[in-house]
């Protein structure tokens, strides 16, 4: 568990397309109290054991903000080997300003790789949401030694609502993904493909810590 007292100064301003929410400036500040528990086989691509970590922020100074207000995020996960090469896995998440209804800009953002996967980065913004992850990973092959180590098969569904959307998001959004994982020698490499029931589809390529 850990504690930080940050601030800096943000600007943001429209150069390209239609903006999301309105140009912003100022000083940011905020405390941090954060908790990981990890009891994981591995920090990258796990296959056994489970991970919680709670993240809550006081901003003193926000730009837009009339007050200060604070977050809430936390995540659990939890990974169980069946058979011999496979592990299923339940990934939840969630967070929220706890009621505050004003934060200047949205502070969570869904879309994109395993947060939403079929929608676009970030396509989902608010003040609250939940994310819920149900899926199964298969081991398929072994590497060379020099090029990584496993190359697994991945598959789950996803399920989510934003809520306090500027641009009202669905009540509540859901897609299927499968793809192939490989740890390789760079890092994990995810490549896949993801429908949602909302008409989102998307191809991807990810590499780096995918759980």
């Amino acid at each position: 568990m850990g504690g930080l007292v940050g601030g800096l100064y943000a600007s943001a301003d429209l150069r390209l397309g239609t903006p999301d929410f309105a140009s912003y400036s100022g000083r940011v500040g905020h405390a941090q109290a954060q908790f990981i528990l990890d009891h994981t086989n591995d920090p990258i691509l796990p296959t056994a054991g489970y991970f919680i970590q709670t993240n809550f922020k006081f901003f003193d100074s926000f730009p837009n903000a009339p007050q200060g207000f604070p977050t809430l995020e936390a995540t659990a996960e939890y990974f169980h080997p069946v058979f011999q090469r496979d592990s299923i896995f339940i990934i939840a998440s969630g967070g929220s300003t706890l009621g505050y209804q004003q934060p200047g800009i949205p502070q969570f953002f869904l879309g994109g790789v395993s947060r939403l996967s079929a929608y676009g980065l970030n396509e989902l913004m608010g003040n609250q949401y939940f994310l819920g992850r149900v899926g199964d990973k298969r081991k398929i092959l072994t590497l060379p030694t020099f090029v990584g180590k496993n190359v697994y098969f991945v598959g789950f569904g996803e399920v989510g609502k934003m809520y306090g959307d500027p641009f009202h998001a669905p009540n509540l959004s859901g897609d299927g993904t499968m793809g192939v994982i490989a740890e390789t020698a760079l890092g994990p490499v995810f490549i896949g493909a993801s429908a949602s029931d909302t008409g989102h589809y998307k191809w991807f390529f990810q590499l780096g810590r995918i759980f």
